[in-house]
């Protein structure tokens, strides 16, 4: 068995929606991806987590494994070199043992939502009847004041999973306290390598492996956005250069039943107080609320949704129709017009 080598490298949740019948090849994943993030540089990995049915279409979760920024040799690659004849993960795996441990404490695996703060980054795992189907990780959450957001985040992602068309069929998920670890990933003999092999040895993550593009070295990749997204992110949807590799992940569960009962596209939105900004020429009568869903936003500066049912990616400044994107924050984005201001949660059904 190929030694584990841990590298640095970013996980996010990406859904893909097509028609019932349609085949979705894995070589064309990245061309999808492009379309709803076209600013993300690198090559990513995808690896397929869960299809289902629902009113909209049929539904593809994958995680995106792209490169973390800010490589010390200022390349695009997964940060750690990775030797020859090792297999490459993303050393982040390690809580995938972590919330395993604890459900394997259980009778039956169950709806599991996990979370835990890594130095400043929050990631929240989700499994529904004992599988991987959400991964989203969020940075800046340090000190008292992170732990304070955690709990906010965590509260709007519980909301996420009552009303997400696959995650609202299992009632309530099984939480875990909040974790709060500091890890030294230079340091291999720490007890996070031991349990980045556990997760290694899942049949969930059977093939995965970020292979080398230089003589045994991790592929180079980096990435802008944050994630992914997910609620994540689910996280990720964003543009890259050519040759991105789609990876055969394992054996997805079919839920061929259509998700039972009508599934609001109105996105739950916040109205939240008057701009300070000089009042806008659109009148305030002209501006009802946004048929708006938010899928996903990368690093703070853009998102992907549906604006009255035609897909667009746009960054703050940027219009639609009578409405402006004011900001486009962490998880949620701010519109107005006339005056008036909403926020869209990110991944609001």
């Amino acid at each position: 068995m190929a030694r584990i080598q841990g590298v640095d490298a970013r996980i996010c949740t990406w859904e893909l929606v097509t028609g019932f019948e349609e085949s979705l090849a894995p070589e064309n994943l990245l061309e999808y991806f492009r379309r709803d993030f076209p600013e993300v540089e690198g090559s990513p990995k995808f690896w397929k987590m869960v299809s289902f049915n629902s009113p909209e279409g049929r539904r593809h979760r994958y995680l995106v494994i792209l490169g973390s920024p800010g490589s010390s040799d200022g390349e695009k690659d997964f940060g750690k070199r990775c030797w020859r004849g090792r297999r490459a993960l993303p050393r982040s795996l390690f809580l995938y043992a972590r919330a395993d441990a604890q459900m394997e404490s259980w009778e039956s695996y169950e709806n599991f939502r996990y979370a835990a703060i890594v130095n400043d980054t929050l990631y929240v795992l989700v499994f529904y009847e004992g599988r991987l189907c959400h991964w989203s990780e969020e940075r800046g959450y340090e000190g008292a004041c992170g732990k304070e957001m955690a709990v906010g985040r965590l509260q709007r992602m519980d909301e996420f999973l009552r009303q997400d068309p696959l995650f609202s069929k299992a009632g309530n998920f099984r939480q875990g306290e909040l974790e709060f670890l500091e890890v030294n990933f230079d340091d291999p003999a720490k007890s996070w390598a031991t349990q980045l092999g556990k997760a290694a040895r899942d049949p969930f993550w059977k093939g995965l492996h970020l292979e080398s593009r230089k003589r045994g070295r991790a592929a180079g990749l980096s990435l802008i956005l944050f994630f992914l997204m997910m609620f994540a992110g689910i996280l990720v949807r964003e543009n890259l250069d050519a040759g991105g590799v789609a990876m055969p992940g394992p054996a997805a569960p079919v839920l061929s039943t259509p998700a039972t009962g009508p599934i609001s596209k109105e996105p739950r939105i916040q109205k939240t107080a008057k701009s300070s900004r000089p009042k806008a020429r659109v009148a305030a009568t002209e501006c009802p609320r946004p048929s708006i869903s938010v899928q996903g936003i990368v690093g703070d500066r853009l998102f992907s949704g549906v604006f009255a049912g035609a897909r667009v990616v746009k960054r703050a400044g940027d219009s639609l129709e009578s409405y402006r994107v004011k900001s486009v924050l962490r998880d949620r984005v701010v519109l107005e017009c006339g005056g008036r201001e909403w926020e869209v949660l990110n991944g609001a059904p």
